[in-house]
């Protein structure tokens, strides 16, 4: 190991920006919790804007921007490559598709020893199906040392669909905090949302896009109110699909029945409020929001996609429907609610699966490991 690498090892956090999503939240998570003792960690976002801008720098972090004019803006390239000279950068982690193609042609042109991409979305999405981006993604992973998957099933999306090799990627599932999710008094917060005690609350946490699936849980919603009648839908969240999920809810009478909280910085407090956690999404990796109504002991209905099997058995700690399907959602979120015992079953053989595979710990453990383990392979003394 050189002279310099006796210290702290510096690490450039290159994300594409700082909106209140589940990628930017665990990389949020990841910069609290890894070892201030080992590590020199920056962050830049490759957009100013973000509702997490903040929270990134309370961690003590420096933070920096560097926005982007447009998709591939490569003049942001001789700014970072600067910033890592001046912060004599070990590794460049990069978090999403613009970091991962800006970032990790940085670190190649500035001699960066480790490179690593962190991918937290699936293949199979329709974001990553655009021609230019499939270029650009594989030029880029080409370049990376390692590429961290949060689900088996985002891994074997990047070999068949970017036909990376399967050496290497690894797959690290995201981890939750559970000391987070502690009870707090659930009558409280619902009174804070404006519920009452009697009404049912099915809530939603995901970004409001039209991947997310909201609309068939909209569409699902009269069905399962002509057996509950007080069944109230929460949607956590903010984005491009707000006005015609709300135009869909008017058009089916639905407006009273369904409130848009927006993006909330309390997600752990609403969660303890919601009878039934529904994640209707078309394409999914492996969502944390799944993970921490899990941990929050809340009943989950989830669709069949993605690495949503890889966290919920069917039966056993969730409910699986297929996606698109309004009528399966419908029937099984009722089923949930008309029978309290087995509610009670699925939640918590949900929070002991969460509590004993996915712990935060466990995850920013196996980050340090491959740290190491890449920082090894090019300082040989590196203890």
């Amino acid at each position: 190991m050189t002279k310099h690498m006796k210290q702290k090892i510096n690490i450039l956090q290159i994300v594409d920006g700082f909106r209140l999503g589940g990628a930017e939240t665990k990389l949020l998570e990841l910069v609290e919790k890894l070892d201030k003792g080992r590590y020199n960690v920056i962050v830049c976002g490759l957009l100013e804007s973000g509702a997490l801008l903040e929270k990134f720098r309370d961690t003590g972090c420096k933070v920096v921007v560097f926005h982007r004019k447009h998709r591939f803006d490569v003049s942001i390239i001789p700014r970072l490559i600067k910033l890592i000279k001046q912060e004599r950068i070990h590794i460049v982690q990069t978090t999403l598709f613009y970091a991962d193609f800006l970032g990790t042609i940085t670190a190649k042109l500035a001699g960066v020893p480790v490179s690593v991409s962190w991918e937290t979305i699936s293949h199979f999405h329709s974001f990553y199906k655009l021609k230019h981006r499939g270029w650009a993604y594989r030029l880029a992973m080409t370049l990376a040392d390692r590429i961290i998957a949060v689900s088996d099933d985002v891994k074997n999306s990047i070999v068949q669909l970017r036909k990376i090799k399967p050496a290497k990627i690894v797959t690290i599932p995201y981890g939750v905090d559970m000391s987070r999710f502690k009870k707090n008094s659930k009558l409280k917060k619902r009174m804070e949302l404006g519920f009452n005690e009697k009404e049912i609350i099915v809530g939603v946490i995901a970004r409001l896009e039209h991947v997310k699936g909201h609309i068939y849980l909209i569409e699902a919603l009269p069905q399962i109110k002509k057996l509950h009648q007080n069944v109230k839908c929460v949607f956590v969240g903010d984005g491009d699909a707000r006005e015609t999920l709300a135009e869909r809810c008017e058009q089916l009478g639905l407006m009273s029945d369904v409130k848009f909280l927006g993006f909330r910085h309390d997600v752990a407090d609403i969660l303890q409020t919601f009878d039934v956690f529904v994640l209707p999404s078309l394409s999914e990796g492996l969502p944390n929001a799944i993970l921490e109504a899990m941990a929050s002991s809340v009943p989950v209905v989830a669709t069949d996609v993605g690495g949503i099997p890889e966290i919920i058995t069917n039966g056993w700690n969730g409910k699986l429907v297929p996606a698109r399907d309004s009528a399966a959602l419908a029937m099984t979120i009722g089923e949930i609610l008309s029978n309290p015992d087995q509610a009670r079953i699925l939640a918590s053989n949900a929070y002991n699966f969460v509590k004993e595979k996915y712990s935060l710990s466990h995850q920013i453990e196996q980050f340090d490991r491959i740290y190491v383990q890449l920082l090894r392979k090019k300082y040989h003394d590196f203890g």
